[in-house]
């Protein structure tokens, strides 16, 4: 399944999707990572060749994180219009939910005095 940074080509929920972009992500810099800092130097006959190895790491390497920098906006926007669901609610929420209960009660009391 491919991902880009346009979103999931296939139904996956949010989460699911930026999970598995930014494991998939990790993943590519660990590795590239891994590879630039194990480079050993050959003779020079095969300077040109260890030198082409190392701009292809490099190459990859920044390609990944500019793909978790896009994955990171991602995240913003979906989280700015409502499409990241995020894990329950908090104290502050279910708090402000409470008080509206309770205002929109005391209004219909009010209401009801004042018809009567």
């Amino acid at each position: 399944m491919p991902l880009d940074s346009t979103g999931p080509k296939k139904k996956l929920r949010p989460l699911a999707w930026i999970s598995k972009r930014a494991t998939t992500n990790i993943s590519t810099l660990i590795r590239r990572f891994e590879n630039i800092i194990e480079y050993k130097p050959g003779d020079r006959n095969a300077a040109a060749v260890d030198a082409y190895k190392m701009e292809v790491e490099t190459a990859a390497l920044i390609r990944a994180a500019e793909d978790i920098l896009s994955l990171t906006r991602a995240m913003k926007e979906m989280w700015l219009f409502g499409k990241l669901q995020t894990v329950g609610t908090n104290k502050v929420e279910e708090r402000a939910e409470e008080n509206a209960m309770g205002v929109e009660e005391g209004l219909r009391k009010l209401m009801r005095a004042e018809t009567v």
